[in-house]
């Protein structure tokens, strides 16, 4: 199909044509320009067919000019007007000379028109044609000679061709039956997908597995990816291959562009495809629509809207898919996938990147015109297939940009695009940024600089309420990918952020919103900040953070996001900050700070707006000092601050989630109105040594869903731990002083997860009660001294997991119930002569009731499997009627007829 705009094209000696045409328009001026060839010019245009029309002759006697013959060449049709005066342009002559070359060459339509002119005169050069041509003779030396008789054999060749002839019929209807011809030829055309195309073929099987054009429907497939994946292409590709099953097709490029003041020539294409090229002018917007709704209804069509990323801009074309006859096939592509779920694509098919071999393959042919990489250059050209990361459009750009290139331009431009993007990518990238709005930019932004390959809900809670919306925004634009709740985007866009970030001040880093390393380091130690800056992320193991003085901070008053990790904690890193060293923002939502190094924060710390604290390996002792309220507070992580003594009460932070506190190994108590915190979902105490008792529960947590007590020194649990409505993991492991199961527990209803491994559990510490732990569906006995486990096991209905490793005096399993998917009893010593050990009746059971093939998980077992798994204790407590003693790895045994029966049912 024609695209949007043609051009008058004045030629003269400065013209440079650059584009392609359908249609090139050759004629003589004075017999035709004012009437026929300027009412066809007229009307090819209104159609939407490029046309060239050489509006004013260049040097008469000279050689066609390099941009015409440039023009000819890349013309899908020629129109010869063949006009009484035809023959006396020695520069039309010139022009038929050229048509009949690329015809012959290229295989191009070529059209003659008669223009009150027989044919039989032009072939044959009588009449005014033998005129002309015996002008031309006259003084004619050897040169214009031979010349002259190429005209003759061009002549006679074109005449030769069928075509149209204008005598006494009006020329409106020469007109139409000549646009009829060129659409027709047109629609016919297979689109061009461009040289060097990698992969297609792999594309194009996927997509028609995914499309049934033999479903009584209309079939919507939506085309999306990020900026330079080949959407385009593909939809170009799959276009050539099906469009010969429909009565009618149109391709309409470029529709985000062409939609903001284009509408009526897209009309003006659409109609073309689906009429077959039959004459319908159009004259408003309105008017465009009736027609279309009305085509689409009645012709069983393929049309292909590129480039969408809005639906209003499909309002006036095919606004909705009922528009269309069934078995009709829409084809979008776009780079936001929500414009495809809005219209209601039924396929959808998210373009991935190139793999390694294609990626190579691909920037070879383009850097070298040949499969794979020249020797000398291999190693640089996969550093750059790396950088590209499997996008076509770098691929090719890059691989264009370095061909021909001596070695070391190869080794430069590398080194350049590893801290600046080759601009025409860059550029392409950007135009998906370009269209978010503030908030959606500030939030892409954010992630490309700090929180690429972290979880969703973290970054949603840091970055705000709008955060999630936003974030959903970026995936359905393709600027970010989610996969297991984890984001991440393409290198080459995290790149372009990089990039957008550097020119808010290419020359000031401290002037930028967000610093990442080395900026970040800079500005610090030079004390070059400046209240731009929103972020700040540093790496404490590459950067000697002894160099920060009490003013680092004292300008950047506006920062957001502060993070100085230490990627590798098993090292230890202290920071030695200075005593006076303070934040001044206000404004700070997310401080990470490991191994900070003073006592507390400073004492001008109010961070109203903070939402998550870490200070993970701190030498803090407490928080703060004094009233303060962090009522936006939710997440505060002070884990293996081995210092710590006090943590804040429900006063100054009433909203807290989550509370991590492991490895606080001075920390002896925890606050009295623990209870207060309503929000509190996570409390984790895990190896907080001098921890002895936990507090009153005065009022009821419904809230709370996990709660780590292993490694303290807890000797029970107070009564008032029935108040934890919620709680469904409790975590005792290692609480060398618990003896037995506190009582309470078993009143906890709605707990999944009872984790009592490798604590000092004896005989008679399993209450009878534990039956009533009625959402049980893991529990952790391992390394218990009890020598039996109550029968009311039995009765927990949905426990899947057991955990009885290293419990070296238990003597037997009571019956278990039939929901048991996991049984761990290796290392429990128990001998060979005590058959009853495994109760198999009731393992019978579950592998009876093992048809959901469910995974079961317990923490400490080796065994990870499907279905029921038991793993058996050691050759010392294997019953004999399982031993084999020939001592042979392959064993077979008899089970009972009716084995798998259940007496239950």
């Amino acid at each position: 199909m024609a695209s949007s705009s043609t051009h008058t094209i004045t030629a003269s000696s400065s013209t440079t044509i650059s584009r392609n045409y359908d249609v090139f328009l050759s004629f003589t001026g004075c017999d035709t320009r004012k009437n026929f060839t300027d009412h066809l010019y007229t009307t090819l245009r209104a159609y939407g067919i490029q046309t060239f029309r050489d509006d004013e002759e260049l040097e008469k006697g000279g050689d066609i000019a390099s941009d015409l013959s440039r023009a000819m060449e890349e013309s899908t049709i020629f129109l010869i007007v063949f006009s009484k005066n035809y023959a006396y342009s020695g520069w039309c002559l010139k022009e038929l000379v050229k048509i009949i070359e690329v015809k012959n060459q290229k295989e191009k339509m070529v059209l003659p028109i008669f223009y009150h002119v027989d044919p039989s005169d032009v072939r044959n050069q009588r009449g005014s044609f033998g005129e002309a041509l015996a002008y031309h003779k006259r003084d004619a030396n050897q040169e214009k000679k031979e010349m002259i008789q190429k005209w003759r054999t061009a002549l006679k060749e074109g005449a030769n061709l069928s075509g149209c002839h204008v005598d006494n019929q009006y020329e409106t209807e020469v007109v139409k039956e000549i646009i009829d011809i060129i659409m027709r030829r047109l629609n016919n055309q297979p689109l061009n997908v461009g040289k060097n195309v990698v992969g297609i073929d792999v594309h194009l099987k996927k997509l028609k597995l995914l499309m049934n054009t033999e479903l009584n429907k209309v079939s919507v497939v939506g085309i999306y990816g990020i900026g330079g994946a080949g959407k385009t292409t593909i939809a170009k590709a799959i276009y050539n291959e099906i469009s010969h099953q429909y009565e009618s097709s149109s391709f309409l490029r470029n529709i985000k562009e062409r939609s903001k003041s284009d509408i009526l020539q897209l009309q003006q294409e659409l109609l073309h495809g689906i009429l077959k090229g039959n004459f319908f002018r159009i004259s408003n917007i309105d008017e465009g629509t009736i027609m279309i709704k009305r085509c689409l209804s009645s012709n069983r069509v393929l049309v292909v809207f590129d480039d969408v990323d809005e639906l209003k801009q499909l309002e006036y074309l095919a606004e909705e898919k009922d528009w269309f006859e069934s078995k009709s096939t829409i084809i979008i592509t776009s780079r936001d996938k929500q414009v495809l779920a809005q219209y209601g694509a039924n396929i959808s098919y998210e373009v991935p990147k190139l793999n390694k071999e294609e990626a190579v393959e691909l920037f070879s042919l383009w850097a070298f015109k040949q499969n794979l990489p020249e020797e000398v250059y291999k190693n640089l050209s996969y550093s750059i297939v790396d950088y590209a990361n499997g996008l076509p459009l770098a691929l090719k750009v890059l691989g264009a940009s370095l061909s021909g290139k001596k070695l070391s331009e190869w080794e430069s431009a590398l080194c350049k695009l590893k801290t600046t993007p080759h601009m025409e990518i860059y550029n392409v990238l950007k135009i998906s940024f370009n269209g978010l709005d503030d908030m959606e930019k500030g939030i892409f932004l954010d992630i490309a600089c700090f929180f690429k390959g972290d979880d969703k809900y973290f970054v949603s809670r840091i970055l705000g309420p709008y955060a999630e919306h936003g974030i959903t925004t970026l995936e359905d634009r393709c600027l970010i990918t989610i996969s297991k709740n984890m984001l991440d985007m393409h290198d080459l866009i995290q790149q372009m952020g990089w990039e957008i970030i550097r020119r808010e001040c290419p020359e000031d880093p401290g002037r930028r919103s967000r610093l990442r390393d080395s900026d970040a380091y800079d500005v610090l130690t030079r004390n070059m900040g400046t209240q731009a800056i929103r972020g700040l992320f540093l790496d404490k193991c590459t950067f000697n953070l002894s160099q920060l003085t009490a003013e680092s901070f004292k300008l950047i008053n506006r920062l957001r996001l502060l993070k100085v990790h230490n990627p590798h904690r098993e090292l230890f890193l202290e920071d030695h900050l200075p005593r006076g060293f303070e934040f001044a923002s206000h404004e700070l939502t997310y401080l990470h700070w490991d191994g900070y190094s003073l006592e507390s924060l400073p004492m001008n710390f109010h961070a109203n707006s903070l939402v998550e604290l870490s200070l993970r390996d701190s030498n803090i002792k407490q928080l703060w000092s004094g009233d303060k309220l962090h009522d936006k507070l939710k997440f505060i992580d002070l884990s293996y601050s081995t210092h710590l003594i006090e943590i804040p009460d429900f006063s100054s932070v009433p909203n807290l989630e989550s509370l991590t506190l492991e490895g606080c190994v001075d920390l002896a108590v925890l606050p009295r109105d623990v209870d207060k915190w309503k929000q509190l979902q996570k409390l984790s105490c895990n190896g907080c040594s001098k921890l002895e008792r936990f507090p009153e529960i005065n009022s009821s947590m419904r809230e709370l869903r996990v709660l780590d007590l292993s490694g303290t020194v807890i000797k029970d649990l107070p009564s008032s731990i029935t108040r934890l409505h919620g709680l469904q993991t409790l975590l005792l492991n290692k609480c060398s002083e618990l003896h037995k199961i506190p009582i309470h527990i078993c009143q906890l209803s709605s707990l999944e997860v009872l984790d009592l491994g490798h604590s000092n559990i004896m005989e008679g510490g399993i209450p009878s009660d534990i039956c009533h732990l009625s959402s049980l569906e893991k529990l952790n006995l391992g390394g218990g001294h009890f020598s039996s486990i109550p029968d009311t096991i039995n009765q927990l209905s949905r426990l899947k997991a057991l955990n009885l490793s290293h419990c070296n005096n238990l003597e037997r399993i009571p019956e278990l119930p039939s929901s048991l998917r996991l049984l761990d009893a290796h290392g429990s010593n128990c001998t060979s002569s005590r058959a009853l050990f495994l109760p198999l009746h009731s393992l019978a059971n579950c592998f009876s009731c093992a048809k959901d093939l469910e995974r079961t998980r317990i923490s400490d077992s080796s065994c990870r499997g499907r279905g029921t798994c038991i793993v058996l204790p050691g050759r010392d407590g294997i019953p004999e009627w399982i031993i084999d003693r020939r001592n042979i790895n392959l064993m077979r045994t008899y089970l009972p007829e009716n084995w798998h029966r259940s007496n239950e049912r």
